[in-house]
């Protein structure tokens, strides 16, 4: 471990052109062959079409994933100047106040390692100094290497690996040259993963495949990202402080950027994890599987953050390829669901926002929703993503137990089943290095309507996202039959809500006992798919009954947070979850039915118009012989003649018989 770290900006401005080297790149070689594909059809004739259209969409998700590919490393470029700017000025203002310093020792300017006005805290240089930059100007951090992108360098991304998307026109990944060279001179290393207890040294560069974090806007979701590597904060989260102008890679949501390659929770749970793991035995050459720690240290820390949830089963994959590893994780509840109160590292993923690149030819793409065992959803994933982007599946956890088909299929992955909850690391609380569900898998028009929401009409907005789910369900979810009887709770619950009126607590507590009564019925409904082969799954209309249920526990979640004191974080829950309903795949949203009142009824004037009389009130024996429920037109009112007769009440004119011929008298 070093002393002291040494980072000299010419090196920070010297990655940064090789950034807008490669995103240049990556923009050309992004772009789809329009002339080949316009002389398709004239050379293989339209019964082609389909292979055609199949392409297009191919390159179409191409170019979308090159340009966020292209972007990050334009931004991850800024970011780097912007860094060696911060330092270059730190370190001149340090000098200045230093060498003032010095010409009062002993006397009121204090003595050695006193703290310098204005630069906070001295900071030591020792090793036990994992960052060693001094504070910036009014006391806040300058740290001279560059903020975190959005996502860790490394990222191996489907996105741009699927159908050899993840390697340029030579066969190397995009902005990478033959052996690992990134453009530049600058050699690349990945698929390693750096130990926990160790920090970046001078000019260490992001690596040339890094990828958004956060979702694109309709385009490519987060993928998982290299293990140990920076954090960035790129995730929209909107609630830290603003109180003073974000910039750089967090000016999406003000909260502190964790300085590239220093510990993070997460990292120093999985060194502990690691040394614990080895402690048993310190058997000489006897190795530890690092991604099988990774992944318990995970799936340990995700149910002890969420115990007592009723029913769902948890499991963690880590998958590697030329990139690095991603690690992904899923639920057995719906797609993936992931609970409010949980917040996962960023370079976490999950298998749900991959649909669009797993799917072919409009097939289903993720036909795994239902299925009870989510270590074989990972599995599965594993599979259809590795083909795509070079990765292989290393280790699977999971809090169930493993199937011992699964196992035996696949012999060279570490699994291991009956996972305990863990107390190294704690996800019930929010750290630069994580996010919410939210952040995790919210689009970006998602997180902009959060955004776009004022502190005054959070609450407000709480409410109609619950009405609107509770709603849709209920018009769409048709011969669903509701056992738990949610749906009359939440009537009598949002009907009071929506007046502006308190509900008593008895009444959250029984929708909170409604709601595990479902979550114990969906037990039965999940499928096992023990006995299928792998990549043979198919899964849809059989759980039909299973996604209403679903569904309805969504709307029970919605419900439950206007009970909650309304702030950003209950308004990111009540997003997270309504988009788990409406933006499902096999969510149809039927029409609200329409009504006519009777403010809709056309009254003509009573004078000037031709055919139309008047009403005439009816008394005596006709009208005693209107029928006590009759429909009639509202009183001084003229209404249209009835077609085949006369209007209601108009006079017969009188018509005169003829006369009646008289024969002459003999």
């Amino acid at each position: 471990m070093p002393d002291w770290l040494d980072i000299d900006p010419a090196v920070l401005r010297q990655l940064a052109g090789q950034h807008d080297q490669v995103a240049a790149e990556t923009r050309e070689w992004a772009q789809p062959p329009s002339e080949w594909l316009a002389n398709f059809e004239p050379t293989y004739g339209k019964i082609a079409n389909p292979v055609k259209e199949a392409l297009e969409r191919y390159y179409d998700a191409r170019l979308r994933a090159g340009e966020a590919l292209a972007r990050e490393h334009e931004q991850t470029a800024a970011s780097l100047r912007e860094s060696a700017d911060a330092y270059e000025r730190t370190d001149a203002e340090a000098a200045v106040s230093v060498s003032g310093s010095g010409e009062n020792i002993g006397g009121p300017g204090g003595t050695f390692g006193d703290p310098v006005p204005g630069l906070g805290a001295p900071i030591s240089a020792g090793p036990n100094n994992q960052v060693g930059i001094p504070g910036g100007p009014n006391g806040s951090s300058a740290s001279p290497l560059p903020p975190s992108s959005p996502t860790p360098p490394g990222q191996m991304d489907p996105a741009v690996a699927a159908n050899g998307g993840g390697q340029g026109p030579s066969g190397a990944a995009p902005g990478q040259g033959q052996n690992g060279v990134v453009p530049g001179g600058t050699t690349a290393t990945p698929g390693t993963v750096p130990p926990a207890e160790h920090t970046a040294g001078a000019g260490a560069a992001p690596a040339a495949g890094a990828v958004s974090g956060g979702p694109g806007a309709g385009t490519v979701p987060p993928g998982g990202a290299l293990i140990g590597g920076p954090l960035g904060a790129g995730s929209g989260d909107d609630r830290g402080s603003t109180t003073t102008p974000p910039s750089g890679a967090n000016a999406q949501d003000g909260a502190p950027v964790p300085v590239v390659g220093a510990p993070t929770p997460f990292n120093s749970a999985v060194a502990s994890a690691k040394d614990q793991e080895a402690e048993p035995a310190y058997i000489v050459g006897d190795a530890v599987n690092e991604d099988l720690v990774i992944a318990k240290t995970l799936l340990g820390a995700v149910l002890a953050a969420t115990d007592g949830a009723v029913g769902i089963t948890w499991a963690v994959a880590v998958l590697r390829g030329p990139a690095g590893a991603g690690l992904f994780i899923t639920s057995n509840e719906g797609r993936g669901w992931l609970p409010a109160g949980l917040f996962l590292p960023r370079q976490v993923s999950t298998p749900w926002l991959w649909d669009e690149l797993l799917g072919a030819d409009g097939d289903t793409a993720a036909p795994w929703e239902g299925i009870s065992d989510p270590a074989r959803i990972l599995v599965e994933f594993g599979r259809a993503w590795g083909a795509k982007a070079n990765a292989v599946l290393s280790a699977v956890a999971s809090s169930g137990p493993i199937d011992p088909g699964l196992r035996s299929r696949l012999s060279e992955v570490a699994m291991q089943g009956l996972v305990e909850p863990g107390s190294d690391l704690d996800l019930r609380v929010v750290t630069p290095d994580t996010t919410d569900r939210l952040g995790l898998t919210g689009s970006v028009p998602a997180l902009e309507s959060v955004a776009a929401v004022p502190d005054v009409q959070v609450h407000t907005r709480c409410v109609e996202l619950a009405l609107d789910a509770h709603a849709q369900v209920g018009r769409s979810v048709l011969g669903h039959f509701d056992t738990s009887g949610s749906r009359a709770l939440r009537d009598r619950i949002l009907a009071r809500v929506e007046v502006g009126e308190d509900v008593p607590q008895s009444w959250w507590e029984e929708l909170r006992d409604a709601d595990d009564l479902l979550a114990a019925a969906m037990i039965s409904q999940r499928v096992d798919v023990g006995r299928v082969d792998l990549g043979a799954i198919r899964v849809d209309d059989e759980v039909n009954a299973l996604r209403a249920m679903v569904w309805d526990r969504r709307c029970n979640e919605l419900v439950a947070l206007l009970a909650e004191e309304p702030n950003r974080q209950v308004l990111r829950d009540a997003v997270y979850a309504h988009h788990e309903i409406l933006d499902h795949p096999s969510f149809v949203a039927a029409p609200a039915a329409v009504a006519a009142g009777t403010e809709d009824q056309v009254v003509r004037p009573a004078g000037g118009v031709s055919g139309v009389s008047a009403p005439v009130e009816q008394t005596g024996a006709a009208a005693e012989s209107a029928p006590p429920n009759a429909v009639g037109p509202p009183p001084g009112a003229v209404a249209a003649p009835e077609a085949g007769g006369p209007p209601r009440g108009a006079m017969p004119p009188s018509v005169t018989p003829p006369p009646e011929s008289r024969g002459t008298s003999s």
